[in-house]
């Protein structure tokens, strides 16, 4: 008894380490290094660039104090000492859309004539086809419409709108999450591209529970603690009979119990999904 009310008690602690780290996380922030898997790492920078005194430096030092003061709550970057030049980021997708309460990570290089040519953006996909904007492979396509003009892929080299006076990564980055990240972008258009967005946006959840990003894991663990309740909520609302959504809500039920969270009100779903699986094994 006294073994299985110390276990109860270590468990304690650590989800309350888990929630303490969580909410003290910055919405912006400046590490020394960038993770060994960001996926510029190995950019050939201009060293040059990363004196103290450069015009590149004074740029992107402009850039993290319009990111510390001007970024919305639903996106977190880190910034990094030694390669000022990188950046990731996590963002949370919009309510009301088949992305709400996902994470999606971003890595972004600043190329050495920034801000004469835009920032490049690297989307981790964990091998999903999100939407037709944010690709498998990681590539994203990125439209923005001003003044009636429809500019595409400016980020990556096509300079269109691209205005190195103006524009910045914070613009990049609120256009991603409303433009992208948007029933808008749903494809195919109609119910079932609304479902098909919806499912993956799930399994990236998943994916990303087994391997958080490195700088936001203690971020990705605790935002899942807090929202696990609220997304199966949204799950059954979306939930049909098929065997892909129930044994789907299964695999995210198991996700966030194993992250932490209590989920055992959510319990019946979750019944009717071992029993459907039992079936497909019997047959």
């Amino acid at each position: 008894m006294d073994e299985a009310n110390n276990m109860y008690g270590e468990i304690e602690e650590i989800i309350d380490d888990i929630e303490k780290r969580f909410n003290q996380i910055n919405k912006f922030s400046i590490l020394d290094y960038p993770p060994y898997d960001h996926h510029f790492l190995k950019y050939d920078r201009n060293s040059k660039n990363m004196g103290l005194e450069s015009t590149f430096r004074q740029r992107i030092e402009k850039e993290w104090l319009l990111l510390e003061n001007k970024l919305p709550s639903s996106i977190l970057v880190k910034s990094y000492e030694k390669r000022i030049d990188l950046m990731r980021t996590v963002m949370v997708g919009p309510p009301d859309t088949p992305y709400a309460h996902g994470l999606f990570i971003f890595d972004i290089l600043f190329p050495r004539n920034y801000p004469n040519c835009p920032p490049r953006i690297h989307y981790h996909s964990y091998d999903l086809d999100l939407n037709e904007f944010l690709d498998p492979k990681g590539k994203v396509t990125l439209s923005l419409l001003e003044g009636g003009n429809f500019v595409t892929n400016w980020y990556c080299g096509v300079q269109g709108k691209w205005n190195p006076e103006k524009s910045n990564i914070l613009q990049v980055l609120t256009t991603i999450q409303t433009s992208i990240l948007s029933t808008t972008r749903v494809n195919p258009s109609g119910r079932d591209g609304y479902k098909k967005a919806f499912t993956l946006t799930c399994k990236g959840m998943i994916y990303m529970l087994r391997g958080p990003p490195m700088n936001f894991r203690d971020f990705v663990e605790g935002y899942f603690r807090t929202r696990a309740h609220f997304i199966l909520l949204n799950y059954k609302k979306q939930m049909d009979d098929s065997d892909l959504m129930v044994n789907l809500f299964h695999e995210l039920y198991r996700a966030f119990e194993q992250n932490g969270t209590y989920c055992k009100h959510h319990r019946l779903v979750d019944l009717l999904a071992e029993e459907k699986i039992k079936q497909l094994r019997v047959c």
